[in-house]
């Protein structure tokens, strides 16, 4: 025990020690703090009337002052003037203010009039605030110090950066909680530390409050974001810096924030957005984050060009990526619309998933979308999942995902494609195995089987009023069949053509009997479904069941049914029956469906029977239901031969010679 507290005793003696050395050095401190340590020159002038009473004038003066134990500031002058009163007037004075026992502003005046007992002090003339990265804050004025460690400008101040500059109303800075404030309307302009030609950037706001020690920037009154002809508001906005006095880190604006005014091309510009943050990315860009507006729910944007071109954009979420004078591209997510109306156009819309919104030299470019991918043109639509769409050109892409395949409809009918393009004038080419029904205008009537059509691409144009389909192209309804290397279908005038291996099946309609089946050959056609002509040309060939007929043109007329009812042939008619094998060959003939009537004419008219009889004539008719031929004479030599085809009877036995 008495080793215990030999210890303490000496422990005791030391911390005693200790604190009598630190009263000892604080009262030594503060006399000598007071004492200056350069020449002193006694004034004994008498004074003037009115005037305080120099006491004695000070040659190179240093001056500290505290608050408890805590440094307050620190003055150095040229020359400093002590008065009767206790006051001090410095001449060229730099002052050290401190926040937390570090020097955290710097005052340079031409005169300084300072108050030991108040610890206040007050500039005269021209003078300058500098804080650290080479920012300066100016005024007529300054008042310091005080119980509160304020720094205060008289009337408007001026500040200035590396690459900006700005005034304000008035300037407060707090070296206790090491803050400045700016008041009375604060405009700031930043160019930048290195020369563009871009437009500045021009931030006003009734106040500004800057907190050092957070790095942070706080515009609680609202904030108005002024580039060239841009304007963006909102009602208050934070700036995160990397450091005090640094580079901008991130910029937060606080919903609602809104966007208007003029780009560089001359198209104006509008959008709403909510809380939007502005965060700074490596190499000078800067990625963008916007939340849907308060009551609306969407980020939304609109813009109209000098042609009078409007487009729309419509998002929950809202990113993006950019440098300083341009955006590269911003992309809408969770449920994104677009909508893009062009002068003498149909206005088009856009919806997805998620929609990239590209930039080239600072204009819209490009749109990329993807999942759940719809565009609407008038009264066309298509469904994929991956869509590239040029804004200057209008022409787009849209894929399907895998497996999968792209949908298209409206009012003209349905169908589905591996992939679909549009072209600069407003067409629409489907691509790979397309497959359709049709409807509406130039389709079935009521009770009709539909109209199905397929080819390995689909081109529509004039809103879905013209269809074209190429690569195996075909058409068809119930069993009747229209086929072609091409097929172009006028929705509206309700016409039918093609080229290039055409075939086409067609029901004939008799009188009596079962209908049968007609096929056409030809290189061209022609169908008008409303006239209810069908025009074939090109070594055209027609089969039914009883006879194979070959020309150069054909003309159909069909029912409302699309039923044959009659067929003109010309140029090169040969005709062959099926049964009797009989050729039947002329210029020109008809075939009337309904009366089972072959007539034909010609210079002459040649019928072969397979026997090797023949028949001349310019003028004969064959009756195919009884398969008989009618010869006519000419006018001036009227005659009628009637011609039974011969039935082959059995081969008679050959006779035996006598020996």
């Amino acid at each position: 025990m008495t080793s215990r507290l030999l210890t303490l005793r000496r422990l005791s003696v030391i911390v005693l020690v200790l604190w009598s050395g630190v009263v000892i050095g604080s009262f030594l401190e503060r006399h000598f703090r007071h004492q200056t340590q350069t020449e002193i020159v006694e004034v004994e002038a008498p004074p003037k009337e009115g005037q305080e009473q120099p006491v004695r004038v000070h040659k190179g003066f240093v001056y500290s002052d505290t608050l408890g134990i805590e440094p307050n500031f620190r003055i150095s002058a040229r020359e400093a003037v002590e008065f009767s009163n206790g006051w001090y007037e410095f001449r060229s004075v730099q002052v050290s203010l401190y926040h937390q026992g570090r020097v955290a502003y710097g005052l340079v005046s031409d005169t300084l009039r300072f108050d030991p007992a108040r610890h206040e002090a007050k500039t005269g003339g021209e003078a300058e605030v500098s804080l650290q990265g080479g920012v300066a804050l100016r005024a007529g004025g300054f008042t310091l110090g005080g119980p509160e460690r304020l720094i205060e400008s008289r009337g408007p101040a001026t500040f200035a950066g590396p690459g900006w500059g700005g005034l304000a109303g008035g300037a407060v800075c707090s070296m206790q909680k090491n803050t400045l404030e700016l008041v009375g309307g604060v405009s700031i302009v930043w160019r930048g530390q290195t020369p563009s030609a871009e437009p500045s950037l021009v931030l006003l706001a009734p106040s500004m409050a800057y907190d050092r020690n957070q790095a942070a920037i706080h515009f609680n009154n609202g904030l108005t974001v002024l580039r060239g002809r841009l304007r963006a508001r909102t009602g208050r906005a934070e700036l995160q810096l990397s450091s005090p006095e640094s580079e901008l880190r991130r910029a937060t604006l606080e919903a609602p924030v809104r966007l208007d005014g003029i780009l560089d091309d001359g198209s104006d510009v509008a959008a709403t957005a909510g809380t939007t943050v502005i965060e700074s990315l490596p190499d000078g860009r800067y990625r963008l984050t916007a939340e849907p507006a308060p009551g609306v729910g969407w980020v939304s944007a609109n813009w109209a060009d000098r042609s009078g071109q409007w487009r729309d954009f419509l998002a929950w979420w809202i990113v993006g990526e950019g440098s300083q004078s341009a955006w590269e591209w911003l992309e809408g997510q969770g449920l994104t619309c677009a909508a893009d109306i062009a002068r003498g156009a149909d206005p088009r819309t856009i919806g997805a998933d998620r929609m990239r919104l590209s930039f080239e030299g600072g204009q819209a470019a490009t749109v990329l979308a993807s999942d759940e991918v719809r565009i609407e043109t008038g009264d066309q639509w298509a469904e994929g999942s991956e869509l590239e769409l040029s804004l200057r050109t209008r022409t787009f892409n849209l894929r399907p995902s895998p497996g999968k395949r792209v949908a298209l409809g409206g009012q003209g009918g349905l169908s589905w494609c591996d992939r679909l393009e549009g072209s600069e004038g407003g067409g629409v080419t489907a691509r790979g195995q397309v497959t359709g029904t049709l409807q509406g205008e130039g389709t079935p009537r009521k009770g009709a089987a539909p109209i199905q059509f397929a080819a390995a691409t689909a081109g529509s144009s004039d809103g879905g009023a013209r269809l074209s389909l190429e690569g195996e192209a075909r058409l068809w309804q119930g069993d009747r069949v229209v086929r072609a290397d091409r097929l172009d279908f006028d929705r509206p005038e309700d016409i039918v053509t093609g080229e290039g291996g055409v075939f086409t099946t067609a029901h004939a309609a008799p009188k009596n009997g079962t209908p049968g089946t007609v096929e056409v050959r030809a290189r061209h056609l022609r169908y008008d479904r409303g006239a209810g002509v069908a025009t074939y040309e090109g070594d055209v060939r027609l089969d039914d069941q009883q006879a194979q007929a070959s020309c150069q043109s054909l003309q159909a007329n069909l029912d409302a049914n699309g039923n044959i009812v009659m067929a003109d042939l010309d140029g090169g008619v040969t005709i062959t029956d099926r049964v009797s094998a009989r050729v039947i060959s002329g210029q020109k003939a008809r075939l009337m469906v309904g009366e089972g009537l072959f007539e034909i004419w010609g210079k002459p008219v040649l019928v072969k029977e397979a026997n090797g009889n023949q028949v001349k004539a310019d003028h004969l008719l064959w009756h195919r239901d009884v398969n008989t031929v009618v010869v006519l004479g000419a006018e001036d030599n009227p005659s009628e031969t009637l011609y039974h085809s011969q039935q082959a009877g059995p081969t008679p036995a050959p006779r035996r010679r006598k020996p």
